[in-house]
């Protein structure tokens, strides 16, 4: 080996070795916790809470879940991420859930489902479960519209998938369903939203026609006043819920993760127009926002997969913090009086997942008792299942409490 070769290695080592300190300082410098930015007083909801429904398969994914009329609760899930053959499950009681046979065009389900009930004005109830189908490339799936299969009997029966709006990208239709209200009193309309690939967000009201079937409006654009803000913040999976006072309350995730948080804005003529969206705390920043509101507890709940918009580290590749599957109880001034720094209410940690891989939960109240689903990785980090929580808000402050 030469002398000029020797120096040149010699130079190279050093610049290695400068290279590795300069990143092991950088890593152990910038190190940072979830604790540093959550503000609001958060417990953890104990194990005994929680029921495990279906750990069958190695990747069981989103699910929703109402309560009928009669006091069932049904849930529904896919078998896969998103897309995959769908499971139907009820309960009387949150704990024991039993398998139901689902109608045969549920085997060809594109997207995470979504339930809702329909309560009619003439006394009625209807249950409705929907399906985006958006394309997915590396599925070979086209974008097609979306789909709904009603239940007229409490969920005994279910008609097969009407698919409307080809070739529509529609993802998490319908990521809310609002009954809609004329002259002060609801009617039988309800407002749906979706999102495409492009973050576009899209409204569609449902009504019913002459011979009972199912009618939605054609698509049309719900943020168009803010694109702007909508794009550049990659605004999706919309939820509303209406306040005591009519104010429609939208909560959307932001997928612009590392840089900013989720988002509100209100509307006050029915969802017709809509306030500037507005950045929420960090203790409200996540993905799909599920709200209900206890009239027992005059509380709102929200559950939501939880998203710290900060890094761990500098060096680390993931852009985001979380305890995982969360939920937020406070009230509706908290919500309309929140800002980008605060905002009232407490936080309970429903399932701990830090792998972002959680949360789409149904989520139901009542008479200040809670019950929720969700998908996550909580009993194996290289398996998911679909979790259920009961347990009565008066219950918390037995919890344990980590944080504030």
């Amino acid at each position: 080996m030469t002398k000029k070769l020797k120096i040149v290695l010699c130079v190279l080592l050093g610049l290695l070795v400068l290279m590795c300190a300069t990143l092991v300082i950088l890593y152990y410098t910038t190190q940072t916790s979830i604790e540093k930015y959550i503000k609001l007083a958060t417990y953890v909801l104990p194990e005994q809470y929680a029921t495990n429904v279906d750990s069958s398969q190695d990747y069981l994914g989103q699910p929703d879940m109402v309560l009928t009329s009669t006091g069932k609760l049904i849930t529904v899930y896919p078998q896969g991420h998103g897309h995959g053959s769908l499971v139907m499950k009820t309960s009387s009681d949150g704990l024991i859930w039993e398998n139901q046979i689902c109608p045969s065009s549920w085997a060809k389900s594109q997207e995470v489902p979504t339930l809702y009930t329909l309560n009619r004005t003439d006394g009625k109830q209807y249950i409705i479960l929907i399906s985006g189908k958006p394309y997915w490339v590396a599925d070979n799936l086209r974008a097609d519209g979306f789909q709904y299969s009603i239940s007229k009997d409490d969920g005994n029966s279910w008609s097969e998938f009407t698919t409307v709006y080809s070739p529509m990208d529609c993802i998490v239709a319908m990521s809310s369903l609002t009954q809609l209200k004329e002259d002060g009193k609801y009617v039988d309309k309800w407002m749906g939203t979706f999102h495409t690939h492009n973050f576009v967000n899209y409204k569609t009201i449902l009504a019913f026609d002459e011979n009972d079937n199912a009618v939605w409006s054609t698509p049309e654009p719900i943020l168009s006043d803010y694109r702007k803000i909508e794009k550049r913040n990659k605004l999706c999976e919309l939820e509303i819920i209406r306040d005591k006072n009519d104010t429609l309350i939208m909560l959307a995730r932001n997928e612009a993760r590392g840089e900013k948080t989720s988002m509100i804005c209100f509307s006050i003529d029915e969802g017709n127009t809509w306030s500037e969206p507005q950045y929420l705390p960090i203790d409200l920043s996540g993905d799909r926002f599920q709200a209900v509101y206890d009239n027992k507890n005059d509380k709102v709940l929200i559950s939501f997969r939880q998203i710290v918009p900060y890094k761990p580290n500098a060096l680390s590749f993931t852009k985001f913090m979380t305890y995982g599957w969360v939920l937020w109880i406070g009230t509706f001034d908290d919500l309309i009086n929140a800002d980008e720094n605060s905002v009232g209410g407490k936080l309970i940690i429903l399932g701990q997942d830090t792998s972002g891989d959680c949360g789409y939960s149904g989520i139901v109240v009542n008479n200040g008792f809670v019950t929720a689903v969700s998908y996550g990785h909580f009993l194996s980090p290289q398996k998911s299942n679909i979790l259920a929580v009961n347990f009565n808000l008066s219950e918390i402050d037995t919890f344990t409490k980590i944080l504030n």
